[in-house]
């Protein structure tokens, strides 16, 4: 059902009378819906630049287009524009609008994002009202990361300031040139423009950057390296002992090797028996030519000056005399000989008893028994003596 007030409306506008505008725009009081749809050319403004808001959606043919800001209402005019005339009221303003209703802003300003209305006479007299919305931005500079430090030691707390006064902008964050990935000791806040890394890890190592975007651009900061200093921890001896105890020949050689992990490199100091051996200074200690006197207690210690920690691991080091030559095997012992031969001599005396029996010939002979022991250079050799007389 109509309005009193439309139905006044059209009743007083016969399409002679439309372009009185006064009249026209004083009866359409609040437009009921959009009809149309207005879209800014390019999609954003940007500073300093031009846009146009273009009518998307009306077909028909206008006589009168007013352009409004915020709402429709007449102190929110802009300009009205008559294409019979093609006059546009008032003429000598920033906003221009175009022949076919688009409304022209030059020399945008940020104070120019707001909603745009504009209204429609057509040739049949009817009003229709379309909007939409213009946001203007300024081209991003690049802003300027600060760290409460650079160089912090493992556990503890640090703080990352991506620094801008730009509006509407998101603040991105970056870890060795690819996009920072939040863990749980990581949160952002201050609308993303402060980093915040709890119980600093030596993972965290590395280059950080933040970057400024909004439609129209993006810029991103100098990078800041940080240094994560720990250790030393997990120290490890090459070789290996699950024992703790390593053999070297005497007149051998061997190379010790202690390893840990830490950042900066960690100074080494060797103990043999409690005594420091100020020969060595680095990781690594060296036997050569073995004696007795080489062994005892080897203790290689760790220490990070800039961490204050240290780290220490024994190895107890046994010179061992050489093998004496012979068979890599195992050797009998003489008792293990003994039963071999009497085994041997055993089974030899039942087959001369059994041969005996069954023959009626005279055997007679010693019969030499050669048992090989587990030593090739000296075989066991056993010699009894077996006759036996055929009667």
């Amino acid at each position: 059902m109509e309005s009193p007030s439309e139905h006044q409306c059209r009743a007083v506008s016969p399409w002679r009378g439309i372009l009185i505008t006064a009249s026209i725009l004083s009866c359409w009081i609040q437009p009921t819906s959009t009809q149309f749809s207005l879209l800014p050319n390019p999609l954003y403004g940007e500073v300093n630049r031009s846009i146009t808001l273009d009518i998307q959606g009306f077909s028909g043919q206008a006589l009168i287009y007013t352009w409004y800001r915020k709402a429709v209402a007449e102190p929110n005019k802009i300009a009205l524009y008559r294409v019979e005339t093609e006059a546009q009221e008032p003429a000598g303003i920033r906003e221009k609008v175009l022949p076919n209703g688009s409304l022209l802003i030059p020399d945008l300003t940020l104070s120019d994002t707001d909603d745009y209305h504009v209204t429609i006479v057509n040739s049949q007299g009817s009003i229709m009202v379309g909007q939409g919305h213009l946001t203007v931005y300024e081209r991003t500079t690049k802003p300027n990361l600060t760290a409460n430090r650079t160089s912090v030691i493992e556990n503890d707390t640090l703080v990352f300031t991506c620094g801008t006064e730009q509006a509407e902008v998101d603040i991105l964050w970056f870890f060795n040139k690819k996009s920072l990935i939040l863990n749980e000791r990581m949160k952002l806040s201050m609308k993303n423009q402060t980093l915040i890394i709890q119980v600093v890890k030596r993972v965290d190592a590395g280059s950080y950057e933040c970057e400024i975007r909004n439609p129209i651009s993006s810029n991103r900061s100098d990078p800041i390296s940080l240094t994560v200093n720990y250790g030393p921890d997990y120290i490890t001896f090459v070789p290996n002992s699950e024992k703790g105890e390593i053999d070297v020949k005497l007149k051998g050689s061997l190379t010790l090797e202690c390893h840990v992990e830490s950042y900066p490199p960690a100074q080494y100091i060797w103990q043999v028996n409690g005594t420091v051996n100020s020969a060595f200074s680095n990781n690594t200690y060296v036997i050569k030519n073995a004696t007795q006197e080489d062994s005892g207690e080897y203790t290689c210690e760790a220490k990070n000056n800039v961490t204050n920690l240290s780290v220490s691991k024994s190895i107890t080091v046994k010179v061992v005399e050489n093998p004496s030559g012979g068979s890599n095997g195992s050797t009998l012992s003489g008792g293990a000989i003994a039963g071999i031969v009497i085994g041997v001599l055993a089974g030899v005396a039942l087959i001369g008893a059994s041969s005996i029996s069954s023959s009626s010939e005279r055997l007679e002979g010693p019969a030499n028994i050669i048992l090989q022991s587990t030593n090739p250079q000296h075989p066991t050799t056993v010699r009894p003596s077996l006759t036996a007389h055929l009667k």
